[in-house]
Formats: C-alpha cells, structure tokens, sequence
C-alpha cells in the first residue's frame, strides 16, 4: 500500500521516539527547561510553535501531557520543553522532582497546527502571550534570528511578576541583534521598585504599539480569557481572521 504524503507525515507523528534529557535550565522560580539530546536527528524539524506529546510512567501508570518546543527548528541537534510547575499538576511536578540530566523520555511530534510558517507568511507578526504561552513564541523568535531576516516581530509578554518572567535576558539581547524586533514586557503585580509597563496585556496597550494592525499577522497563546478578548477585539478593529492563530493550553491541556 503506497501512503500519501499527509498519511506518511501522520504516520511518523504516531511513532513512539526516545531522547535523552542532556541539561536541565532553571528559567524562573517554577519554570524550567528540560533540553533533550537530538543529535541523531530523531525527532523530525518541527516548524516553530509546534508541541510534543510527552508519555511518563507515574506510580505504574501511563500519563501523557504535551509541551510546546521552544527551541529553534533550525538547531535541530536539540529539542527544548520549556515546562512550568503546577503545585496542584501530576506531571509538572514530576518533572521537577524526578527529571534530571540522563533521563530518557518518551515523546510524539512534532504535532499542532499552531505554527509560524515562513514560506507562505510575509506579513509583520505580532506574538501576544500570557504565562508559559511564551514558550511557543520563543520558538518562532530563535527561528526569526537563526534566520537572519530582518522580519518586523512584536513580542508582547505579559507575567505576574518580575519572579515570573521567562527569557528574559535572552529576549532583551535579541532587541540589539534582530533590528526589526521589539519586546514589550508588562507585569500585572509589579515590584515597587519596578520601572517597566504595569498591569494586565491588553489590546489598547498592543495597538499604541503597533503601527500596521490590519496588515500584521498575528499569534495569541495564553489563558483562554486572553486569546477570546484579543481575538475579538482583533477581528472588531478589522483584522482577517485568516492573520489570527490561536493557542489555548487551558482549553485543550489539561493541568501539568
């Protein structure tokens, strides 16, 4: 039986794949990145904003999550699982209990819809995210730099507080090595001593920013609540639906 193209490329999503956890990197308090050893090419190039299925062994029983890659597809040699704690989840905390460097997990993908494709997507993007949704949007920014295209991107963060806050060094250097990028981080419980933007992301906010709206395309990831009040309020101001990609890990994941 010859398989098409689409069966093959579901195929090897289905497959079962083994990689080890080469290094373990504390991001924030409850957030850490579990990097695994694809040096042998293993796991297929994910497009950037694309998940895995990750399948642990918990007291005899199988448990599966999924986690968005926050690593670039063009560093294919590693995969990156950005993953925070949950005090209340199963998995996050057995991840950060009983994962350590020369751990092998078992894993699915690349998998997701939810994904920044160069070849066909030419307009500036907007990333707006909320929490661990900055996980995916990491990914599409390594690509955009790995890329070395001068792409207009807009990465707009919003966290609790400045404990909260992942990738941020690593963000804010990339302001001086990509010219057409910019970062704009606001923290709903700020510090007194705080000197950035305050309070919860919204849309006036992403707007006053913003000087192409109905030409940009856009990604949102965050709570549920998050997504629905950007994408609304996107598609009021005008902005196709078509240039609106949503990811919800509230909506389709369950607590980690």
């Amino acid at each position: 039986m010859v398989l098409s193209q689409q069966q093959n490329s579901k195929k090897q999503d289905e497959q079962l794949l083994a990689l080890s956890v080469i290094e373990v990197v504390q991001e924030a308090d409850e957030v850490r990145t579990f990097r695994l050893d694809n040096s042998k090419g293993i796991f297929p190039i994910h497009k950037p904003g694309m998940f895995a299925k990750v399948c642990l062994n918990i007291d005899g029983n199988e448990v599966w999550r999924s986690f968005s890659i926050s690593s670039s597809p063009l560093q294919p040699e590693k995969i990156d699982l950005t993953i925070k704690r949950n005090s209340h989840g199963q998995v996050g905390n057995y991840f950060f209990e009983q994962i350590r460097p020369g751990c092998r997990l078992l894993l699915k993908g690349p998998l997701g819809r939810f994904y920044y494709d160069q070849e066909q997507y030419r307009e500036p993007l907007v990333l707006l995210c909320a929490g661990i949704g900055i996980t995916p949007m990491m990914s599409i920014v390594r690509y955009l730099k790995d890329l070395n295209q001068n792409r207009l991107c807009y990465l707009f963060y919003g966290a609790r507080t400045h404990k909260d806050i992942i990738f941020d060094e690593e963000t804010r250097q990339l302001i001086t090595q990509m010219p057409g990028f910019h970062y704009c981080l606001t923290l709903s419980q700020p510090a007194p001593h705080w000197l950035g933007y305050c309070g919860y992301l919204n849309f006036e906010f992403m707007q006053s920013k913003v000087s192409q709206l109905l030409a940009s395309r856009f990604f949102l990831c965050g709570p549920n609540r998050f997504n629905q009040d950007f994408e609304e309020q996107l598609l009021e101001a005008g902005v196709p639906q078509t240039l609106i990609h949503s990811e919800q890990f509230h909506k389709t994941r369950r607590p980690q």
